[in-house]
């Protein structure tokens, strides 16, 4: 087949015309070959049609790579710089040992002769660094040394094609360059990674086999990927980052404070960390800052695993735990802290539930700073759990009263912390002597879906539990309770030491708690009866605990 027919395949009595897409274009195009039926038998007029079809798609490609806007990309490595030119490469000889013996010996010698001179060198350098560098999105500084170097790498990868095209005619030399001599058009490359930091974020955040982060776990991975790409530069291709670097991120998490951001607006990292310390600031923890090594490895993992980088460079970088168990750094309640607080202003009367509620007064207002805690100690629901609470959360079930813990679809703010802590929990008998049942009766006159305390604002994560877990940081501190380790979360120990006490199974502490547990057998089965667990929860009791002067007291 002749040159000028290259475009043409027969297709029964009919020409169409059929052309591959240039590498750098398949991502905007959407595939790798275009075929059109030319719609005439004559091949003279399938070659004049496929001339105008030539012209219309090279005027569309060259609008397409206008378009495109490679990343400045500053250095590149040996690695990366031999991966573009050798992509070029063997895309080349797929073409070229597709035309083979379409020339005789003298067009073979001329056409060398041509390809091989320095103006049209010149030209297939100049066509070669656009397609490459437009199809990985970067571009070298003009002059740079990475520019230098891929161009040096792709003139040899050209002059290689070039005779080797030739060659397979039976003309010039079989030397073969030995920087391609293991290539040909069969040839499958190993990627090497030219995306960014950005990039790989943004292809995680649009991977539909991952799954969704909501809330506060997408707020968090935000947060860290903020910091990420201020140390490593949002523009840097992945493979750039070294082992080294990662250490250099791992030293300047160990200056940061707590909240730099919030301490020292508008400073970068570094200068966060020095005015930290010379305010001396405490640090953040060591859990706090392996969230953000961690975060940093699992972008690496996704990288690795598509093929754009061959490993992990801050894999086992994390800073060492601190001293102490898991479980000591949140302490119960003991019956001297839950005394103090049931026996608050709040509890006994103040001004208000608002500004005045730690001033005595003649109001107990049962509303949400009211509830709330009494809910956590009698049922050991976590705080957000009980601020998102529905009026339709209160159903009853085999004959007893129960509170639904669960998400919704149509409202994002509610959901719960695991899958585990979707369950239920029957209403403990003190819960019904102090007056919950009556206010949620009193409640569902405003409909069923309405939350069960709507003066408990979300705050600007828009959970509700925000700004409730700062006014219950005041509070204790009001009633005499400074321990750091003691917070709302206690609330949720002190009933998991109850349950302890009353001497419950490990399955149905766990139903009680929303506690996860790995047992295959959980899987089996609709679980535990309401009935059943309400017989146990009333085995919940707090010894020397008195509530009796909130009983049946009158609803405000």
């Amino acid at each position: 087949m002749r040159f000028k027919d290259a475009y043409l395949q027969r297709r029964g009595e009919v020409w169409q015309f059929r052309i591959r897409v240039p590498t750098d274009l398949v991502p905007s195009v959407g595939r790798r070959e275009i075929k059109k039926s030319l719609r005439t038998g004559d091949r003279s007029q399938a070659r004049e049609l496929a001339r105008i079809e030539l012209v219309k798609l090279d005027g569309e490609w060259s609008r397409l790579r206008r378009s495109l806007k490679p990343v400045a990309t500053p250095n590149l490595t040996e690695a990366e710089v031999f991966h573009l030119a050798a992509t070029w490469f063997v895309s080349a000889e797929k073409r070229n040992a597709a035309t083979a013996g379409s020339l005789s010996r003298e067009q073979a010698e001329i056409e060398l002769a041509d390809m091989n001179a320095d103006e049209n060198l010149g030209t297939a350098l100049h066509e070669a660094y656009e397609a490459v560098t437009n199809a990985a999105g970067i571009r070298p500084p003009e002059g740079s040394p990475a520019q230098q170097r891929l161009l040096g790498v792709l003139r040899r990868a050209i002059v290689e094609s070039n005779n080797r095209r030739i060659a397979r005619h039976g003309v010039g030399s079989t030397y073969r360059d030995p920087l391609f001599q293991d290539l040909s058009e069969a040839t499958s490359l190993k990627p090497v990674a030219t995306k960014t930091l950005k990039k790989v974020m943004e292809m995680i955040t649009s991977d539909a086999t991952r799954q969704e982060l909501r809330g506060k776990s997408l707020l968090k991975r935000d947060a860290h990927w903020r910091v990420v790409k201020e140390f490593f530069g949002a523009e840097t291709p992945l493979s750039q980052i070294r082992r080294e670097d990662v250490r250099a991120f791992m030293d300047l998490l160990k200056r940061l404070p707590s909240n730099a951001s919030k301490h020292y607006p508008g400073k970068t990292l570094q200068q966060a960390a020095d005015l930290a310390e010379r305010a001396g600031l405490p640090r953040m923890s060591s859990d706090t800052a392996n969230g953000y090594l961690r975060s940093l490895g699992a972008i690496f993992r996704f990288a690795v695993d598509e093929g754009y980088v061959e490993a992990d460079p801050s894999a086992g970088i994390l800073l060492p735990k601190a001293p102490g168990r898991a479980k000591d750094k949140r302490s119960p309640f003991d019956v001297s802290d839950l005394r103090a607080i049931f026996s608050a202003p709040l509890y006994t009367g103040s001004m208000d539930d608002e500004a005045g509620y730690a001033r005595p007064g003649p109001n107990v207002v049962r509303r949400g700073r009211f509830w709330v805690p009494i809910i956590a100690l009698f049922s050991g629901m976590r705080l957000n759990e009980i601020c998102q609470l529905t009026v339709d959360d209160f159903v009853e079930e085999d004959g007893v009263p129960i509170i639904l813990i669960r998400e919704d679809d149509d409202d994002e703010t509610k959901r719960v912390k695991t899958e585990a802590g979707i369950r239920f929990v029957p209403v403990h008998p003190e819960l019904e002597r102090i007056g919950l049942l009556a206010f949620v009766e009193g409640r569902r006159a405003d409909g069923p879906k309405v939350p069960l305390f709507p003066e408990l604002s979300a705050g600007s994560t828009g959970y509700r539990s925000d700004p409730f877990s700062k006014f219950f940081a005041r509070f204790r501190h009001k009633v005499g309770i400074t321990d750091r380790k003691k917070v709302f979360h206690s609330f949720r120990h002190t009933y998991r030491d109850a349950l302890r006490e009353a001497d419950i199974s490990d399955q149905k502490v766990r139903a009680l708690g929303g506690w996860s547990s790995s047992r295959t057998e959980e899987n089996y089965g609709r679980g535990l009866k309401a009935s059943t667990l309400a017989r146990d929860i009333q085995s919940v009791k707090y010894d020397g605990l008195d509530l009796s002067h909130l009983y049946c007291a009158q609803l405000s």
